[in-house]
């Protein structure tokens, strides 16, 4: 099982499978009919939610940038070392997301982990304002195809940000940008420019 928390750091957990399954309970009833990552609100003000439909109810998991990087990184590296099992023969649902939903959290520390059962993957989400060592506030199921999916929606969800200045790399807001390398000015003394069909 590999965990990551709040910080986004991604490391090897402590969490056995057999110890993620009775978190889960009843697996099968956890495969996701729907999961995506969405940001809201304008580069440099945005949140982040994981927005999850399991069993016909909306679960909106709030999280930081870093763990939303953190999380498609770990799916990319799991899907890395799983064999290539062919198309999933899951079945992908239209049903809409609930955003207003009251299952919402923030979350503090996520698992990920494989069912190599049914060849799924797994991801447990636990409360921040919870214990982490207590039962998980969320977990859900995905197939290889929706994890692939959810790892490339996460890495362009967080590039689609501020860009960058490409001398000192910190993101740049819609006003004049106060560059360090500069101190905040062009370092180059700005010349006149003749026009050259000027009569002398």
């Amino acid at each position: 099982m590999v965990s990551f928390a709040r910080s986004g750091a991604v490391g090897e957990g402590t969490q056995s499978r057999s110890d993620a399954e009775g978190t889960c309970r009843n697996m099968a009833d956890l495969d996701a009919e729907r999961i995506q990552i969405e940001a809201i609100g304008q580069p440099g003000e945005r949140r982040f939610r994981l927005l999850a439909l399991v069993n016909g109810q909306t679960f909106a998991i709030w999280m930081e940038k870093q763990q939303v990087h953190a999380l498609g990184l770990a799916l990319e590296q799991m899907l890395d070392r799983l064999p290539d099992s062919g198309p999933d023969l899951g079945t992908s649902s239209v049903a809409e997301f609930d955003r207003d939903t009251r299952k919402q959290f923030r979350v503090g520390k996520m698992e990920l982990g494989y069912d190599d059962t049914d060849n799924r993957l797994v991801i447990v989400a636990h409360d921040l304002n919870q214990d982490e060592d207590g039962e998980a506030a969320f977990a859900c199921r995905l197939t290889l195809d929706q994890a692939k999916e959810l790892s490339a929606e996460s890495a362009a969800v967080v590039a689609a940000g501020r860009p960058r200045c490409t001398m000192c790399g910190q993101p740049m807001g819609p006003g004049p940008h106060a560059c360090p390398q500069q101190n905040g000015h062009f370092k180059h003394r700005i010349v006149e420019i003749e026009d050259p069909d000027e009569e002398e």
